[in-house]
């Protein structure tokens, strides 16, 4: 089973659901809805009497949509659209699993223009785990462990924001063939991994008089170190043709077999190693620092969210189905309005580009105790200003309180503060602004000794330096990127990034290795103005991003 932040998806998805519903077109009658579940017996298919995935799917009419409640479903049987329908899971909890064995299956079928949505295919044989033909798949993860086949064929047909895995010797992930006739598959911001031996991640094949064309979006295609990502492949006929037009895609190799194959990049490619966080377990999320984050291409088509319901677009759009979601800046700032028995507790929240809440921690000790109710900070890159008032305190009693921060990226708390209400009935006067110890001291993060930068041998040098009032090390990343002019737009082009790990009051250099993108970017001109974006964490959990203006020259070797 693949490791998925499930539960943190309902608010985003339920409303773009929502917003979905209330645009459809006037007049137009609302789907029949059918449920299934794993225990699920009869014909009724309704919420209080779900029936089984079989049954649920078989008999749909054209429009229906077959809402799947999680759990295992064990199937030893092809399952197939039997019209237009759409499939898909249930919003905010865990995906449904939809574990397929024995002979003679060849997994999901999604046929007539239907939809498949937030699910999970397992293929246990050796068969496809999903087929898909003229329709469109998104948010789901198919795995298949079979020697020398196929995980998901995709036939004229849209694969987005999903994860699709062979571990099988000589298995090949995704696959769009043709042995007769014009056929395509259109893959954005898709993971597609081949850990088993001779593996492939993605193949176009053409046969006899077919011709097949696969156009990568913003794709991970990964097979371990030193093999094949991709292949255009055709048979002996020469009427056969197979087409791999990448984008923002990122892959360790490519190559074409046959007179009729074709490899081509339409710019934006990567070749670095993609940094997942467990692939052993299935968890194929980004790593602080990836090289994919922000090396995506912007598009509406990419869809809303990634393949765990997080914003698709945080900044810009990462290569892959995961978009990285930076953990929000939580810094906790003086109080206010002390009272006997109450006081307002202050700050600040940068919630970094993703969904997130705050809330305030206190009590009589720096172990709290106490929480207030969540509130919203929003999804914007800029400073919110936090507050909230608290009346359950007690008089003439030292508390300790401070802000915490959370969204999908992770949990962020600001400093400690510390204030002391009054007597009974005698208000007394705010602290002084400024904290009293170094401890209670705002993050300020990590900034460039000098923006002057210089590209050598491939590099780039950047020479950072961590505050001397920060409490740990300072850690993280910097990424650099350049502005880069298409018609009479600009676009940000990613040149690279590196991580650091910086003592307090300290200065340290890193090299940043320049992107293929980037290198084309200098080899038209000797002399570029970017931006260094920094994210950087302190020892005690603070988060602060700086962002500098910078000027990066090329130098001979």
């Amino acid at each position: 089973m693949f490791s998925s932040r499930a539960s943190r998806l309902a608010l985003l998805s339920l409303v773009a659901a929502v917003l979905a519903f209330a645009t459809a077109a006037p007049g137009a009658s609302a789907a029949t809805q059918r449920y299934a579940s794993p225990g699920g017996s009869g014909t009724e298919c309704s919420a209080a009497k779900p029936c089984k995935i079989t049954e649920a799917v078989a008999n749909a009419t054209a429009g229906a949509e077959v809402i799947v409640n999680p759990g295992k479903y064990s199937l030893t049987a092809t399952l197939a659209t039997p019209t237009t329908i759409t499939i898909h899971g249930v919003v905010g909890k865990p995906r449904p699993e939809l574990v397929f064995s024995g002979a003679l299956q060849s997994g999901l079928n999604v046929k007539f223009g239907s939809t498949l949505r937030y699910v999970e295919i397992e293929q246990a044989a050796a068969s496809l785990a999903l087929l898909v033909s003229g329709s469109t798949v998104d948010q789901v993860i198919a795995s298949g462990s079979g020697s020398n086949s196929e995980t998901a064929g995709i036939i004229n047909s849209t694969i987005r924001n999903s994860i699709v895995t062979a571990s099988g010797t000589g298995g090949r992930a995704l696959r769009t063939a043709s042995d007769g006739g014009t056929v395509s598959g259109t893959y954005r911001n898709v993971t597609a991994v081949a850990s088993g031996a001779g593996g492939l991640p993605i193949e176009a094949y053409g046969e006899s008089t077919g011709k097949a064309t696969i156009q990568l979006v913003n794709v991970i295609a990964w097979a371990g170190p030193g093999a094949i990502s991709f292949l255009a492949r055709t048979d002996s006929s020469p009427g056969a043709q197979a087409t791999i037009i990448s984008t923002h895609t990122a892959y360790q190799s490519s190559d074409k077999v046959g007179i009729g194959a074709a490899l081509v990049s339409n710019g934006g490619d990567r070749g670095e190693e993609p940094t997942f966080r467990n692939p052993g377990t299935g968890d194929y999320r980004q790593t602080a620092g990836s090289y994919m984050i922000d090396a995506g291409v912007d598009d509406a088509i990419n869809g809303a969210f990634d393949y765990e319901g997080d914003l698709r677009t945080i900044g810009t759009t990462d290569i892959g189905a995961d978009e990285f979601v930076p953990a929000a800046t939580a810094n906790t700032g003086a109080p206010s309005t002390i009272a006997d028995t109450s006081a307002t507790f202050n700050g600040t929240v940068e919630p970094n580009g993703a969904p997130t809440t705050y809330y305030f921690q206190y009590g009589t000790t720096a172990a709290y105790g106490s929480s207030t109710a969540p509130s919203d900070a929003g999804s914007g890159q800029g400073v919110v200003s936090a507050s909230t008032t608290v009346t359950d305190l007690s008089p003439g009693t030292t508390y300790h309180y401070r802000l915490v921060a959370e969204n999908s990226g992770g949990i962020r708390q600001g400093g400690d503060r510390i204030f002391t209400t009054s007597a009974a009935g005698t208000p007394t006067a705010p602290p002084p602004a400024a904290p009293a110890t170094p401890a209670a001291q705002a993050f300020a993060g990590v900034k460039l000794v000098s923006t002057r930068l210089a590209l050598k041998a491939g590099f780039i040098t950047v020479r950072l330096s961590c505050p001397a009032a920060t409490a740990g090390r300072c850690t993280g990343a910097t990424k650099l990127s350049a502005r880069r002019r298409r018609t009479s737009a600009a676009i940000q082009v990613s040149l690279g990034r590196a991580r650091f790990s910086i003592a307090p009051g300290t200065r340290t250099t890193v090299k940043v290795r320049v992107s293929r993108a980037g290198r084309r970017l200098f080899a038209r001109t000797s002399r570029l103005a970017g931006r260094a974006t920094t994210a950087a964490q302190s020892g005690a959990g603070e988060s602060r991003t700086t962002v500098a203006a910078v000027t990066i020259r090329r130098r001979s070797r």
